[in-house]
């Protein structure tokens, strides 16, 4: 079953260069262009940095709140609910870049390890100091200049890649001083998870049992939940169910679609099973948090 258009394009109607199928974009995010903040949670498609220039930022993680302060930065990562108020009391420098663009590059990214951090009720982010901070701006903002260049000029390819490979770097550096993400060598058992988590964002609706996915990837579902488990510190079902509620969660803040809607666009045959569910995974009947949790659309 297919996203709903509501929420699928919600990101990305805000931002029309990636809703153009654009990979790679900078943009300012302030409440003087509230057109470029999301309006409502959305599920991040890709990777992104938020760096606070001026003010203080409130945002939602996975609908936990978080506080962010000018130097601070915030890494965004695929697959993880977020809400950014739409007149946000600070100004905000938003690189994005998605996964075919990194893999056309050449780049991989063990995106376990996040799971693992906002699974520990950690937040991916940065505070800088004065010199970092002056740094990663300047490469920020070289990176968007040179994304406005002509596509036709010659080199823009390579001169675009080199201002993003140094914002990049840049991050690497800050992991490497402060090691908020553990940046080992991707071993077979962390391809395996990142291979297992790609394969669940796509067909987290339909497929909830573990032996799909064991079969997606070859392996016995008890090997593939004891590895997951080694490498996030959470089995593969509990990766399952957790997909299911985070959609559930941000289906249930648009208010545009009831109960028995939602159950089935999450592939459950009625709305008495979904609910069981959601009462178990989160101690809350859908009404309830669908009632507390209002979105003005």
């Amino acid at each position: 079953m297919q996203q709903p258009q509501h929420i699928k394009s919600n990101f990305q109607q805000d931002h029309p260069e990636i809703k153009n199928s654009t990979s790679l974009m900078v943009s300012n995010l302030d409440r003087n262009s509230p057109e470029n903040c999301p309006t409502l949670p959305f599920r991040a498609p890709g990777f992104g940095i938020l760096l606070v220039t001026k003010g203080t930022l409130q945002i939602k993680i996975n609908f936990e709140s978080h506080t962010f302060k000018f130097r601070d930065i915030i890494c965004i990562l695929p697959d993880h609910i977020y809400e950014i108020p739409q007149d946000p009391a600070a100004t905000l420098l938003f690189t994005y870049f998605d996964k075919e663009y990194l893999v056309k590059k050449g780049l991989f990214f063990d995106i376990s390890e996040s799971f693992k951090i906002f699974n520990n009720g950690e937040s991916m982010s940065f505070s800088l100091s004065k010199v970092e901070y002056e740094l990663v701006i300047a490469h920020m903002l070289s990176l968007q200049s040179r994304l406005t260049i002509p596509r036709d000029t010659r080199y823009v390819d390579e001169m675009v890649h080199a201002s993003f490979l140094s914002v990049v770097y840049d991050i690497f550096l800050l992991n490497e001083k402060q090691k908020k993400i553990p940046s080992g060598i991707i071993d077979s058992k962390i391809e395996l998870t990142n291979r297992f988590l790609s394969i669940l964002s796509e067909n987290f609706k339909e497929q909830k049992k573990v032996t799909y996915y064991a079969s997606r990837i070859r392996v016995t579902p008890r090997h593939l939940s004891k590895v997951v488990k080694q490498v996030t510190g959470r089995s593969a079902g509990q990766h399952i169910d957790d997909f299911v509620i985070r959609e559930a969660k941000l289906l249930l803040t648009s208010h545009i679609m009831n109960i028995s809607e939602i159950a089935i666009e999450l592939g459950f045959s009625n709305g008495s099973f979904f609910g069981k569910f959601f009462k178990k995974q989160t101690n809350l009947t859908p009404g309830n948090f669908k009632k507390h949790n209002t979105v003005t659309v």
